[in-house]
């Protein structure tokens, strides 16, 4: 109790001090950020987070119960969608982790990466240093790969795609193999090399395809969830330059009224119980509120559009309708499946199969000119929001290139899509992902409480060109499911309709995909890094246009969207942030060298100094008791 009371400030002490560097919101890339900008002893960091500490939350850190995170209203913030026009109507959930680490702390615990082309487009959108050559470094300084577990080839797991020198050592963030894999899980990979989509490589050094067995964000030995609030944050936190408060909303930040040029911002306004405090940055304020939630922070502070912020009272400081815009993620309507018995589900042992593959890959040998002809179909390259055109272009080209991913397929579980009351323990899915949707939707405020939710629609499936990728992997992921070996675990042989549907064919995939849509999760873009008048809230540096000190660090930034799993993305991201905050501290520069945190150029040894402090903590603590 004495060591949770040091590492978390009482909001009147918080308020009490002044800040270097003030972070708004705690989630996995604030967490990073703080992390890393702490190890510098003489810098100040603040963190102010909404959620709680559940770093040793038995829910959190196991992952038996992963499944139990989301919709519940302490881990997850479960934000509503608008009613989905190409859904039917359907409102749409969206889990986002309310607590110390964020999402890292409720995601299903996949570890998958974006392609060298993915990021190396960054570049191409006018971000320049945003490429696959400059984010490799930051990929492997957060990553300490473990390798695999002695019995997997008991398991009948193979790991030999694994390619040790693309992988990160020493970072703090743990990857490892799952320690348990059920029959169906065992059958995924043998099952995808016998439709001849092994994979070609190891997926993590961008390139290579195919379906295999996916590390976890595990503890090698422990089996414990390995995320942003127990590997960057906890082990750092009683560091005496870094405060943390939680169950507190930032209210809106707080700009010089003198400012003639750029804003420059002093200090962050926040709630907690009601009552309203003031904190203040001397350097910089730094939005880490991720996809959700730091449009919502700038539009509360008056940057964003200014017919909206008008419409609710908000003064406006900066106008930039691109606040909020250019949102979205990956689109998934799971294929249903019938296990020829209870508790064999391709999550009995975690997400821990996938498959990352073309376009053209899904498709039979007579359907290999199908992807040209929807791309000439449905995209002619005029879309009218300024910057889109450029990023579709992109899109386009990736969904023509055999060699790059358009879809993800995992296994999950019946209680992870949405089966039939009953079904909940009696079905698996095979996910469908579109990895790189055409469609945009917008993330806005509709009122000036900073604890109501913003208002979101994704427009899910708007652009036909998704909807034509989505149905194509319904019928690829029957191959799958009628494939040697997984159709030795699946009633009929893989076969088996879940009713009402009795085949599957283009009329009826539609239905399918209307009753069984769920969000993909990895949301991303809404403060976009771009020009400006190409549809920007941040420059490359990560500076808000319009502001001299006031940064977007998370996933919202992206300015298109990558392959695989969002969190390893976040992860670079934030290492890179940091570094980029650092080198303007100064003018000097520091390089994204060894994953441990250690401490910047000219300081101590952070491995020193972290002892130090943490044997004076529990120094302090013990004589409390004497």
């Amino acid at each position: 109790m004495t060591s949770q009371m040091a590492l978390i400030s009482s909001p009147e002490a918080f308020a009490s001090m002044s800040f270097d560097y003030l972070i708004a919101g705690g989630g996995t890339a604030g967490l990073v950020v703080a992390n890393r900008l702490s190890e510098i002893p003489t810098i100040s960091v603040g963190i102010i987070e909404a959620g709680e500490d559940l770093t040793d939350d038995k829910k959190v850190t196991t992952p038996l119960y992963m499944f139990d995170l989301q919709g519940d209203p302490k881990y997850d913030w479960d934000f509503t969608s608008e009613p989905q026009e190409a859904l039917n109507g359907l409102q749409v959930k969206q889990a986002r982790g309310k607590m110390l680490g964020g999402s890292s702390g409720i995601n299903f615990m996949q570890f998958t990466f974006a392609s060298q082309v993915d990021l190396d487009d960054w570049e191409r959108l006018g971000n320049p240093g945003w490429n696959y050559q400059s984010m490799a470094p930051y990929y492997k300084k957060f990553e300490n790969f473990q390798g695999g577990r002695p019995n997997l080839e008991s398991l009948g797991i193979n790991d030999s795609f694994v390619n040790q020198a693309v992988h990160g050592r020493g970072g703090p963030i743990n990857a490892s193999f799952t320690p348990f894999y059920s029959p169906m899980q065992q059958a995924w990979a043998p099952t995808l090399a016998n439709l001849g989509l092994a994979a070609n490589g190891d997926p993590r050094d961008g390139k290579s395809l195919g379906g295999y067995d996916n590390p976890m964000v595990l503890t090698l030995g422990s089996s414990h969830r390995s995320f942003a609030g127990n590997s960057y944050w906890k082990p750092y936190a009683y560091r005496p330059n870094l405060h943390t408060i939680t169950k507190a909303v930032v209210r809106r930040i707080l700009f010089q009224s003198n400012s003639t040029d750029k804003l420059v911002a002093t200090g962050l306004e926040f709630i907690v119980d009601g009552k309203n405090y003031v904190v203040n940055a001397t350097r910089e304020v730094i939005v880490s509120g991720g996809t959700m939630q730091s449009p919502q922070m700038l539009e509360l502070s008056g940057v964003g559009d200014r017919q909206l912020l008008e419409s609710l009272g908000i003064p406006t400081m900066i106008d930039n309708p691109n606040v909020g815009e250019n949102f979205r993620t990956i689109l998934n309507a799971p294929c249903p499946l019938y296990p020829n018995r209870d508790g064999t589900g391709l999550l009995a042992g975690g997400i821990s199969n996938t498959a990352q593959l073309s376009w053209s890959q899904i498709l039979g040998p007579d359907q290999q000119n199908r992807p040209a002809e929807m791309v000439a179909k449905y995209y002619n390259g005029s879309e009218g929001r300024p910057g889109l055109k450029a990023q579709l272009d992109l899109t386009a080209k990736k969904l023509l290139d055999p060699n790059e991913q358009a879809v993800q397929t995992s296994g999950t579980s019946g209680t992870v899509g949405r089966p039939k009351p009953g079904f909940e323990n009696k079905m698996a899915f095979i996910g469908g992902f579109v990895a790189h949707p055409f469609s945009r939707g917008y993330i806005h405020i509709n009122t000036t409480d900073p604890a109501d939710d913003p208002k979101y629609d994704p427009r899910y499936l708007s652009h036909p060109l998704d909807y034509e990728v989505l149905k194509d992997f319904q019928f690829f992921s029957r191959n799958v499911s009628t494939t040697f070996p997984m159709s030795n675990h699946l009633q009929d042989n893989g076969t088996a309709f879940v009713p009402p549907l009795k085949e599957l064919t283009d009329d009826t995939v539609k239905d399918l995909i209307n009753t069984g849509f769920i969000t993909g999760w990895h949301v991303v873009g809404s403060c976009a890094m771009m020009p400006r008048d190409q549809g920007g809230v941040v420059d490359p540096r990560l500076k808000v246009y319009g502001t001299k000190n006031v940064r977007v660090v998370d996933a919202s930034i992206v300015p298109l969207h990558v392959r695989g799993n969002t969190v390893s993305l976040t992860y670079a991201i934030a290492e890179k942030g940091a570094d980029l905050i650092k080198q303007d501290m100064n003018g000097t520069a520091t390089v994204a060298g060894g994953g441990a945190p250690q401490a910047f150029t000219g300081a101590a040894s952070v491995n020193l100094v972290d002892r130090f402090f943490l044997l004076l903590m529990v120094y302090t603590a013990a004589c409390m008791f004497v």
